[in-house]
């Protein structure tokens, strides 16, 4: 396995349409947390979405058959509950997922995180300071921006423009990054606007995202 999944970049990717182009299937073997498909089903039901929920829900399941499903061992969840105190007792929150797939992710030793939850990196960034099992995770955590820095890197910035801005609640960051209140664009704004968050979030966690 090459890479675990969260519950948001599963939600926006099927959301957006554009799930394989963040992660090619064909380059990568990704794990999704067993109870992916519900949580995310549920979350999808409830948003108000310019597209028909049933084809999104329908991309969302597509995708998962491909994926190997995760089911996290009995280690594995008193790892997660751990993770979940020491944030809490440092002020912080890591939910229920993100620990579990930190917990994994060491267990098993899966070289990279894509998660789309900017504050549970920052949580995992002052985690890796004082958990010295989550050593192994270090660097190796990818922010949905870069999902998507990359896909602009190969030439698919029109395509993800219609498709962010078809759906432009679905993340307010990356509507913006892609002027989608705007009838013009410009590619090189794009790059320079998803760059600049990934800027911003590397700021605070230099340790944990991966370059």
């Amino acid at each position: 396995m090459t890479s675990l999944i969260d519950n948001d970049v599963l939600l926006k990717g099927a959301c957006y349409g554009l799930l394989s182009d963040f992660i090619p299937l064909d380059r990568e073997i990704i794990g999704v947390l067993g109870s992916a498909k519900f949580v995310v089903s549920k979350r999808i039901a409830r948003l108000k979405l310019s597209g028909e929920t049933a084809s999104v829900l329908s991309r969302l399941h597509v995708f998962l058959a491909q994926s190997a499903t995760v089911e996290p061992t009995s280690d594995e969840i008193g790892f997660a509950a751990e993770l979940e105190s020491t944030a809490l007792r440092l002020g912080l929150t890591l939910d229920s997922g993100e620990s579990l797939l930190c917990a994994v992710m060491v267990n098993r030793l899966i070289p990279s995180l894509l998660t789309g939850d900017k504050r549970a990196i920052r949580t995992i960034e002052v985690l890796l300071r004082v958990v010295p099992e989550l050593y192994f995770i270090g660097g190796k955590v990818r922010c949905l921006e870069q999902l998507v820095l990359k896909c602009l890197e190969r030439g698919k910035g029109p395509a993800l423009r219609a498709a962010i801005c078809a759906e432009s609640s679905i993340d307010r960051a990356l509507s913006i990054c892609f002027s989608c209140t705007s009838p013009t664009w410009v590619e090189a704004s794009s790059f320079e606007g998803v760059s600049s968050y990934i800027a911003d979030l590397r700021s605070d966690a230099p340790t944990a995202l991966s370059l």
